[in-house]
């Protein structure tokens, strides 16, 4: 990528994922690959941080603002003062991009299902990739979104495009959240401490949740949940 005279232009770049490992590894494969593949020799990427956890991805955004963030869906939370420590999934998504219009986020997740893809792009996500990424597919994303454009990969795009239009019956940012949440094992008190909702609140985005996929019990919810495999299930 070059800028309007011809000289290479660094990106900075910056993962959020409670996994060492899997942090590590998205910073080994993009450092082999620029050093690899001769056609991302005029691309300059460098890292400019790492977060385990909401508190101290929070922290790092107020000290610097890296151009792409690599935010991993089930970043875990924790204790701050600052509201976003308590945030995940897309309630994070949503306060990062409103909070920092310029940073490009890709959401890596564990789950293709099209209705999150849809809605975390929705958000403010410039790209989504799952966890199970190929080397080439992370490098092209990384390209893709630091070249101004949005990225889905090819696997989950077929999918995407097939599940319709936007229909009024769309679950809210809110409800799946809370469905993610119920899929984890937690109790709607426990729901509501961490989204920082009354429990009536949280049980009303779960009962119009159940509503709109037209389910009328707990155990028909986790089937389909189940069957769908829009999230995990704890078991």
């Amino acid at each position: 990528m070059y800028n309007a005279r011809g000289t290479s232009v660094t990106v900075k770049f910056a993962i959020a994922d409670e996994n060492p490992i899997f942090r590590r590894g998205l910073y080994a494969i993009i450092v082999d690959q620029l050093a690899t593949n001769l056609s991302l020799h005029s691309l300059s990427f460098t890292l400019a941080g790492e977060a385990d956890a909401t508190s101290a991805l929070v922290e790092m955004l107020a000290q610097e603002t890296p151009d792409i963030l690599l935010l991993g869906y089930n970043l875990r939370t924790s204790q701050g003062p600052h509201p976003a420590c308590g945030m995940d999934g897309l309630a994070l998504l949503k306060w990062i991009t409103r909070q920092y219009p310029l940073l490009k986020v890709i959401m890596v997740s564990p789950y293709s299902n099209p209705q999150l893809i849809r809605t975390a792009l929705k958000a403010g996500a410039h790209g989504y990739i799952t966890r199970n990424v190929s080397e080439k597919r992370l490098i092209q994303a990384l390209v893709t979104v630091a070249g101004g454009e949005m990225y889905i990969e090819r696997s989950t795009m077929n999918a995407f495009f097939q599940s319709g239009k936007q229909s009024a019956d769309e679950l809210s940012p809110r409800e799946m959240d809370v469905l993610r949440l119920l899929c984890r094992g937690l109790p709607l008190v426990a729901i509501a401490r961490q989204m920082h909702l009354s429990i009536k609140t949280v049980s009303a985005h779960k009962l119009r949740a159940m509503e709109k996929l037209h389910v009328a019990s707990d155990c028909h919810l986790y089937c389909l949940l189940t069957t769908t495999r829009m999230f995990d299930i704890a078991i």
